[in-house]
């Protein structure tokens, strides 16, 4: 697996390369504007330019773009499944320009309207961004969730129902987030409970079809359906998972990104955990 981490872009995208060596990742995951913000003005060419240098000049493989939060692809109301749709367009055109090649979103809420015509409405916005970018190369990654509440996402039967409904399944991967899927129930700590889940994810959404992971412990148990992060070992899903997955050939050149609290320190101290894990028996 290829490590990284989420850094920060302020002062600009063109900060993030050096922020993501001082971390010592290989990879790394940006917003390319505030994850709060639905429009930003369009990346100049010389921070585009600058971005890339700084890419190239500190040996670091491009990784992932997370899509804002504000976006739910499955949205009921029309004017909010408009804006979401938009800021993709946005989103993805940007995450071009930049030669990352994911585009990572969390797929949305179906708040009320029920998981199959949510999964529905999320397909149809998939279309409707691949038709609207001139981003021709850029693939977007839904990222598995815990599925609290209306939250799409929670199985993996909802995640690829999304893919096989596009128009566009080639453009279209998977983010596994270990916390996520930990809090929607797979249980992934024992080498018996991982094997069964890799295989589940195989047998429903393919595993070359699994573009990155985000790497986070959980600070809820099993099955609760919470989504709040822990740094490595600290949390409810311990060293073993990650070591497990560390050390799959099937997931050697996919990129591994931490979201873990503590920021950047904590990230330089989890990565230094994640590489010995890789290194023990």
């Amino acid at each position: 697996m290829i490590l990284g981490a989420h850094v920060s872009i302020a002062g600009g995208v063109a900060n993030a390369p050096q922020n993501a060596l001082e971390c010592t990742c290989e990879t790394f995951q940006i917003f390319t504007k505030s994850q709060l913000q639905w429009q930003a003005p369009p990346l100049s060419r010389e921070e585009i330019a600058a971005f890339k240098r700084g890419t190239k000049l500190n040996h670091l493989i491009p990784g992932t773009v997370h899509a804002a939060y504000l976006v739910n692809l499955a949205s009921r109301e029309p004017g909010l499944l408009v804006k979401s749709r938009d800021s993709m367009v946005s989103d993805i055109g940007r995450t071009e320009s930049l030669g990352i090649p994911y585009l990572v979103v969390h797929p949305g809420a179906h708040r009320g309207q029920g998981a199959e015509k949510g999964v529905q409405v999320a397909a149809r916005s998939l279309d409707y961004i691949f038709r609207h970018t001139r981003a021709r190369r850029t693939m977007i990654l839904l990222e598995a969730t815990t599925g609290a509440g209306s939250i799409l996402g929670g199985t993996f039967e909802e995640l690829a129902a999304m893919r096989t409904l596009c128009h566009f399944p080639a453009r279209v991967g998977f983010c596994i987030d270990t916390c996520h899927i930990f809090g929607a129930g797979y249980d992934i700590r024992s080498r018996e409970g991982y094997a069964t889940t890799i295989h589940e994810l195989d047998r429903i959404l393919g595993l070359d079809n699994i573009r990155a992971f985000h790497l986070n412990d959980s600070t809820g148990a099993l099955g609760s359906k919470i989504d709040r992060h822990a740094e490595i070992g600290q949390g409810e899903i311990g060293l073993e998972a990650f070591r497990l997955l560390l050390i799959d050939p099937h997931f050697a050149k996919v990129p591994g990104i931490l979201e873990t609290p503590g920021g950047d320190l904590a990230y330089t101290r989890n990565l230094a955990l994640l590489r010995s894990l890789i290194a023990s028996p």
